[in-house]
């Protein structure tokens, strides 16, 4: 019988985020999410928030999959737009940004900034994928926020010392 692990080279541990967030925003809990915050003073149409996801890809994934992903969940909404895909540096780690816009009925225009990066991790790739999103009448002014927000992303690979048990 042969007993398995987490974490392990076979089964690797997601590596460990940090971001830095405003005095007037609060962490929250989202589903799917390894970190979330918004800001804490709202509760109208559409809260201004920044989301960290990972999801484990297979070895040979590429960063353009995602965002084909991107574009199609752009491309289902109304009025669904995507920016250029453009290379980004945050702390030594390579990312690809790409931002989306649509048009929401209860809260107008909304815009997302997307980063994502790979982290290879044994036989995975670890996709960090940051989101920040704002809408409504002051999207234009959170916008600066969020992007500041998102760019404090820290991402360490995880320590590989697993082993099989």
């Amino acid at each position: 019988m042969t007993n398995l692990a987490f974490p392990s080279e076979e089964f690797p541990a997601q590596p460990a985020i940090t971001l830095q967030i405003p005095g007037d925003w609060e962490s929250v809990h989202a589903p799917g999410a390894v970190i979330a915050a918004r800001r804490a003073a709202d509760d109208g149409p559409f809260v201004p928030n920044v989301v960290v996801r990972i999801d484990r890809r297979p070895a040979d994934f590429e960063i353009t999959d995602a965002l084909s992903e991107l574009r199609a969940f752009a491309a289902e909404r109304p009025q669904g737009t995507t920016s250029e895909p453009f290379n980004v540096e945050l702390a030594g780690q390579a990312f690809v940004g790409c931002d989306l816009s649509w048009v929401d009925e209860n809260a107008g225009t909304v815009m997302q900034a997307h980063l994502l990066g790979g982290i290879p991790s044994g036989p995975f790739v670890q996709l960090v994928q940051v989101t920040g999103s704002v809408g409504g009448a002051r999207a234009s002014a959170d916008y600066p926020t969020v992007k500041t927000i998102m760019s404090s992303l820290r991402v360490a690979a995880p320590e590989s010392g697993a082993r099989k048990v």
